[in-house]
């Protein structure tokens, strides 16, 4: 009888840190899908930031390094800018495909999200170049 009662805490023992466990998991996992969203949907000056700023951590820079980073890489962001820019119209093309094979197929409901989301991204391209309306 002895035996059977320990049989049995120990067996309750197992089934409680196992449920611990698998809730520990799914609310770790719930949590890191909902950052990922956050950091996903920040934008690209926000992604440009956070990247900028881990380089700054990893690398431990001093403040005149932190500078000279920070100063290096503003200039190539806005050279970057530039670049894609001049390569918006052919980004928009590709994009215009994509909504010709992706827009028929949602339903009017999906079709919104769709087109606020599209909306999101697109405003985060950098604009054409001032003369470039090809």
């Amino acid at each position: 009888m002895v035996e059977a009662s320990g049989h049995f805490r120990t067996g309750t023992v197992v089934i409680v840190f196992a449920l611990g466990l698998g809730l520990g998991w799914i609310g770790a996992s719930q949590r890191a899908m909902v950052e990922s969203r956050a950091r996903d949907s920040a934008g690209f000056e926000a992604m440009r930031k956070r990247v900028d700023d881990e380089y700054i951590r990893r690398l431990d820079l001093d403040s005149q390094q932190r500078q000279v980073f920070v100063s290096a890489w503003s200039d190539a962001h806005q050279e970057f800018d530039q670049v894609m820019g001049h390569m918006r119209p052919v980004l928009d093309g590709v994009l215009q495909r994509i909504d010709e094979r992706v827009r028929p197929m949602l339903s009017p409901r999906q079709l919104a999200v769709y087109d606020r989301l599209e909306g999101e991204r697109r405003a985060q391209l950098p604009p054409r170049p001032v003369g470039n309306d090809n």
